[in-house]
């Protein structure tokens, strides 16, 4: 049998997103041989960057043209729309591209793994039957996750590669300057709270607070897309994957306020995206303070995003018996590596200590 160790060679598209970030420096540590595409040409320590837009196919067909020893594409890229319907054709065309550029360019290619989310089962319109499993059926579309996957199921058929779809809940890891970003969000949020000498209060629902959820740290799904690039059971497959056990905000809360020195107050639900844009001055002058990188608040997140994930009150619990019964054990702490992240934020000057 061939050493599937040998020579792996992987182009992960959106590298300069959380999730892709994650994948990327995983596999670099794992000592693959990584190519990072994105529209920037960023690329993590020990990986090779690439200049592309996805959403030109001779641009992507160009731009592989010089790495035909890629072996595993791994894709997390992603462009926001003004709506679910709109968000359908530029994200299905970017797969699109990036499957046929990877296939002309390198004919050993052996296994795309797609990374979707838990918006594949709904939970973007209310409460899903929990917790969901990958044979449930689908929701109403438009949703761009279903035409991905059923993208892959039809691209692959007769082609020597295979196809894996990784289906995370809420995201969590670094990347200053990806909009959706859960821990930048609540970093910035607890900042301008403890300067302005207030506690911590929790600012979605107070059904969020309560609502069992699952969380998985752009590292644990690196993990499992370096399982799934060789594991025999990964083959034409969907996985939900997750950190470990469900949490409540409830539980959490409390344990990020007191890693950033603040006290805890009950929650409170407070317009995000209406009160942090005017926050810049105070932040601008606690950047000088601190010593920290200017950012423009109001565009560096989302708040319209950050308000709506916390403020989904129904559970969102992934049940992820399929990945385990197929090889992938990895867990790790939730209410840890969210410390960690923000731990880190602070570490590259971006929240204050």
């Amino acid at each position: 049998m061939a050493d599937v160790t040998a020579e792996r060679v992987a182009l992960v598209a959106g590298a300069s997103g959380i999730v892709g970030r994650g994948i990327a420096t995983r596999l670099a540590a794992d000592g693959w041989r990584v190519l990072c595409a994105s529209r920037s040409g960023a690329a993590v320590p020990g990986a090779q960057g690439i200049e592309v837009d996805l959403s030109d196919a001779q641009q992507a067909r160009a731009a592989l043209a010089g790495h035909p020893g890629i072996t595993h594409l791994f894709y997390a890229a992603y462009v926001q729309a003004a709506d679910r319907a709109a968000e359908v054709a530029p994200n299905l065309a970017m797969l699109r591209h990036a499957v046929h550029a990877a296939e002309a360019a390198a004919p050993g290619l052996r296994k795309v793994v797609l990374v979707t989310g838990a918006k594949f089962y709904g939970i973007q319109w209310g409460a899903s039957r929990t917790p969901c499993r990958e044979s449930d059926p689908r929701q109403l579309p438009p949703n761009f996750y279903y035409d991905q996957e059923d993208f892959l199921r039809e691209a692959g058929r007769g082609r020597p590669w295979r196809w894996v779809n990784l289906i995370p809940p809420f995201v969590s890891g670094h990347a200053v300057g990806n909009p959706m970003n859960l821990v930048l969000g609540i970093g910035l949020y607890a900042a301008v709270c403890k300067a302005l000498g207030l506690p911590l209060r929790f600012p979605g629902s107070a059904a969020a607070y309560d609502a069992l959820h699952q969380i998985a740290d752009a590292s644990q799904i690196g993990a499992a897309a370096a399982w799934a690039a060789d594991a025999p059971a990964a083959q034409d497959e969907v996985f939900n994957v997750a950190n470990g056990d469900p949490t409540r905000w409830r539980r959490t809360w409390p344990a990020l306020a007191q890693a950033l020195g603040m006290a805890c107050d009950e929650p409170k639900t407070v317009p995000l995206a209406e009160l942090m844009p005017h926050q810049q001055p105070l932040w601008d002058r606690i950047a000088r303070q601190h010593g920290l990188a200017p950012v423009d608040i109001a565009r560096v997140v989302d708040w319209r995003w950050m308000d709506y994930m916390l403020r989904q009150g129904h559970d969102i619990v992934l049940e992820t018996r399929r990945i385990r019964n197929a090889g992938f054990h990895d867990c790790i702490d939730t209410e840890a590596v969210l410390i960690e992240r923000l731990q880190e934020l602070r570490r590259a000057r971006v929240l204050p200590e």
